[in-house]
């Protein structure tokens, strides 16, 4: 992976990591993947029209920002975090940790063998035997430090009830500082064009990224707010279904 020059504040530094030993795709591998992005692309519409509406659905309580508790206190706390990240020098060698600790995670969840995790203030590495677009790409789309947070708050509600607290409020104001920490770094990242992106075709990567992202704050709104999964995927299913709709009815609509 190529090297980020640096945050916005010129923090040096960030993942230049042999996510693994890879071979080149096929062409007709990248084709398809291309393709499958192509078909993606109505659903990266679809996810945050299902945030809203799950937010316009939530019960009547306190407000942060205009949105309801868990929701706002999220989005504050992401912005805070995008407001330090701007303003200081934040240390990269967190999210070159992260980043690689990532790669590694995802290699062992794939059953390849991981070898020889190297993370430094200027760098960090990683080889992974058997690589594939999941582990390559999942840095990107798996914010490890919030997910932690969000297991965390999940196994304290089911003894505390913290969903509709002001603790609870506290708690998703910290899980979207982890968050804005996975979104700054990450944008930073891809701004500087990373070759784990190219491997398997910088189209399909981005979409893949960028939906992934989505449906992660989907969960991650489940998680902190009363929503529940079944309906959030039910109404997230509708709208999909909608967007696919409309991009059909254009693109065979006679001229």
């Amino acid at each position: 992976m190529k090297p980020p020059s640096g945050s916005t504040k010129k923090t040096k530094a960030a993942p230049r990591g042999r996510a693994a030993r890879r071979r080149a795709p096929s062409p007709w591998l990248r084709a398809l993947l291309f393709a499958a992005a192509l078909a993606a692309v109505p659903a990266l519409a679809a996810v945050p029209r299902a945030l809203r509406l799950l937010e316009a659905l939530a019960p009547e309580g306190p407000s942060v920002l205009g949105l309801s508790a868990p929701a706002g206190s999220f989005l504050l706390g992401a912005c805070l975090f995008a407001l330090a990240f701007v303003a200081v020098r934040i240390p990269a060698i967190a999210y070159v940790a992260v980043h690689e600790t990532t790669h590694a995670l995802f290699g062992l969840l794939s059953g390849a063998r991981v070898t020889r995790l190297r993370v430094s203030e200027e760098e960090g590495s990683v080889d992974v035997s058997r690589p594939n677009a999941i582990n390559l790409l999942a840095p990107y789309f798996f914010p490890l430090p919030c997910v932690a947070l969000l297991l965390l708050f999940g196994l304290v509600s089911l003894v505390a009830g913290m969903v509709g607290t002001a603790a609870g409020s506290v708690a998703a104001g910290i899980c979207g500082a982890a968050w804005g920490f996975h979104l700054c770094f990450t944008v930073n990242a891809l701004l500087q064009r990373q070759t784990d992106l190219d491997a398997y075709g910088f189209f399909f990567s981005l979409v893949l990224v960028i939906l992934l992202n989505e449906l992660f704050l989907l969960l991650a709104f489940v998680a902190l707010s009363p929503a529940r999964l079944g309906p959030a995927l039910a109404i997230l299913r509708d709208l999909a279904s909608g967007s696919y709709g409309w991009f059909l009815d254009r693109a065979f609509a006679a001229p």
